[in-house]
């Protein structure tokens, strides 16, 4: 069962709890794919940006996240259910 939702939206990402329950937010890791150089030609390198938030979700609540490069491939959220620290990976 998820507890979020992740829509990409032009220059954000759109996170929603769809949980029944309010989350705490900790951080939020955006995983881009980028084409580098290398010596056999071009390579694609994994580079990640995260956010520190700490931001109470209530069901249905959601947050918009600002984007640092224009194709996004994973979003990692580390959340706090309760007393539980939780891991969700969603690949956009």
């Amino acid at each position: 069962m998820r507890h979020f939702n992740v829509a990409h939206q032009g220059e954000t990402l759109l996170i929603k709890n769809v949980s029944e329950r309010t989350l705490k937010l900790i951080s939020v890791t955006v995983k881009y794919g980028v084409t580098v150089a290398t010596l056999d030609g071009q390579g694609i390198r994994n580079i990640g940006d995260e956010m520190r938030l700490d931001k109470d979700l209530s069901s249905g609540e959601s947050i918009k996240i600002p984007l640092k490069l224009p194709d996004p491939t994973l979003v990692i959220l580390v959340f706090r259910d309760g007393e539980i620290f939780r891991r969700e990976d969603i690949s956009i």
